[in-house]
């Protein structure tokens, strides 16, 4: 199932923008901070994985 990029590529912006809302939601305490700062790691990991792809 996760041998399509596109199913890759979904799972990792899901799972950003997962991190993303819920650690806005809990921005006041610390785990809240840290899991905006993995959303946003998860969100650039796709972005490098685009890349690998097109340049593999």
């Amino acid at each position: 199932m996760m041998d399509n990029p596109l199913n890759v590529m979904t799972a990792l912006i899901a799972l950003g923008m997962l991190l993303l809302g819920v650690g806005y939601t809990t921005r006041d305490s610390d785990i809240g901070v840290g899991m905006l700062a993995l959303g946003v790691l998860v969100m650039l990991s796709s972005l490098f994985y685009r890349l690998y792809l097109a340049f593999a």
